[in-house]
């Protein structure tokens, strides 16, 4: 029989097509991911002050942090998704995590933001044209600032997206099937980002150069394997939600 909404134990359940949409986000991301990951390599060789003033010059580069803002909402969406199709304690869990995505989305947007209008567009820009060596001076130690900004942010960033993978590991874990595996692979990708919270949280970036290659390559895949089982949930949402049975009414 039709459930009577006022009555269901589950209002809200996420519709098919909005888990079709999380699940096509996340096939993005999968692109996003590689161009944000690999992109880098193109200018790891400007590692002086003159070469990184230089760097608004570089298409590929600007275009870089504008993918930076699209891959966040991207991820965004792909993860709304999923406290939809849990029940009771799960879907609490998983809400949780869910705002940890939304603080890792908002502190990354902010980050890259500033990095594009104000330490590209306006001091790296003013450092070029200044005649004035006082002004260059100026120019100079606000973009030698932005450094320590950049690591709170990007500590803030680590350790959101952290919470989000372990809260969405736990809330599918007493699952079963594919979604008990999805489980393994977000509690595997949170101790895999562990080592990046570490390393932004004692300013020693060494601990996590044994694991650039989980942002190279596990990364991409976790997210297509993500966007496989999203879109394999889209025909039970309409059913009862993961780890809930539905009444006999």
């Amino acid at each position: 029989m039709v459930r009577d909404p006022a009555t269901d134990e589950m209002p809200g359940r996420v519709s098919p097509g909005f888990v079709k949409l999380a699940s096509i986000c996340a096939f993005f991301t999968v692109l996003t991911t590689l161009v944000v990951h690999w992109a880098p390599r193109l200018w790891e060789g400007a590692n002086s002050f003159d070469a990184q003033v230089k760097l608004p010059d570089n298409p590929i580069y600007m275009a870089r942090l504008w993918i930076v803002l699209l891959h966040c909402v991207l991820v965004v969406i792909s993860m709304a998704a999923i406290p939809g199709l849990l029940a009771r304690k799960s879907r609490l869990i998983a809400l949780f995590g869910f705002g940890s995505y939304i603080m890792f989305a908002f502190v990354e947007i902010l980050r890259t933001s500033l990095s594009i209008f104000a330490v590209n567009r306006a001091w790296r820009a003013g450092y070029e044209i200044a005649t004035d060596a006082s002004k260059r001076t100026a120019f100079r130690n606000a973009i030698e600032s932005f450094s320590g900004i950049n690591d709170a942010l990007f500590f803030l960033f680590d350790l959101a997206f952290l919470l989000g993978l372990i809260c969405y590991g736990l809330a599918l874990l007493s699952s079963s099937g594919s979604d008990q595996r999805i489980a393994w692979l977000f509690l595997i990708w949170g101790v895999l980002t562990l080592p990046a919270v570490l390393a932004a949280a004692v300013g020693n970036d060494s601990l996590a150069a044994p694991f650039d290659w989980v942002g190279l390559y596990f990364l991409p895949l976790a997210r297509l394997v993500v966007g496989f089982w999203l879109w394999s949930q889209a025909g039970r949402s309409l059913l009862s939600p993961l780890n809930h049975q539905p009444s006999p009414s």
